[in-house]
């Protein structure tokens, strides 16, 4: 199978999907040097993902994007990738079977180039921990499953961040204030976000270094939006580089 267009250039940090000024720049800014590039590698295969099921105007075609990419998670496996990225990938340690949680986080991206909208909470919940969710237990193999709804709960504060741009990714009943009102939307945006273990900061002190302070800087951008009442509009909320940068510089100890 050939690869659809694939991306060339430089994929170590800081690259097209961790650019400077922005919130993941600074949480692998502050890790290890001997981790930093293979955070940013696995930060921006899971982005390149989820990016060929962003609204496709080709379903057919992104679908086959995908199936290139489960092939050549297969290659990696065997030290014959052939994309840039993964060749990067290849060369850093993934764990004893990464190919089950890259192959979750492709799964998520097919599901939503098949199903045209998220309508219930528990498909939300389940799509964000499978996505970086499983990003976040590759970056820490031998850790524990809080990895898994830690990076849940950084996908799902994205997915409502975008909500104006990407509205088929959050649940139907959470796009629009309706007949009730803006603050009962945001009292069950609110519970959505306390499903995941990312809310409460006692859960992040054991975790990976960029696994906290990514969650960190998740919850200082959910408290922006729930301020401003999660708002469904483009463009999305922002935060300066200065915030972010305090952010996380403040998480490189626990919490």
């Amino acid at each position: 199978m050939t690869a659809p267009t694939p991306d060339a250039g430089d994929w170590s940090f800081p690259n097209r999907f961790t650019a400077v000024g922005s919130a993941v720049y600074y949480a692998i800014r502050f890790a290890p040097e001997a981790t930093r590039d293979r955070d940013a590698l696995l930060f921006a295969w899971h982005e390149l993902i989820m990016q060929i099921s962003e609204r496709p105007r080709d379903p057919g075609a992104a679908r086959l994007k995908l199936d290139w990419w489960r092939h050549e998670i297969e290659n990696m496996h065997d030290g014959k990738a052939r994309h840039p990225l993964a060749i990067a990938l290849q060369e850093n340690e993934l764990g004893d079977n990464p190919a089950t949680l890259m192959g979750a986080v492709i799964d998520v991206a097919e599901e939503e180039i098949t199903r045209p909208a998220l309508l219930d909470e528990d498909t939300f919940v389940a799509a964000c921990r499978n996505s970086l969710g499983a990003v976040f237990r590759l970056l820490d193999p031998n850790g524990n499953s809080t990895n898994l709804d830690l990076g849940g709960y950084c996908a799902a504060v994205e997915r409502i961040r975008h909500l104006g741009r990407c509205p088929q990714r959050v649940p139907e009943h959470l796009r629009n204030p309706g007949p009730t009102g803006n603050g009962e939307r945001t009292r069950r945006i609110d519970e959505l976000l306390a499903r995941f273990a990312g809310t409460d900061s006692a859960e992040t002190g054991s975790a990976p270094d960029f696994t906290r302070r990514m969650t960190a800087l998740a919850r200082a951008m959910q408290c922006k939006m729930r301020h401003q009442g999660y708002p469904a509009s483009e463009p999305p909320i922002e935060r300066a580089p200065i915030a972010h940068l305090w952010t996380a510089w403040r998480s490189r100890r626990a919490f």
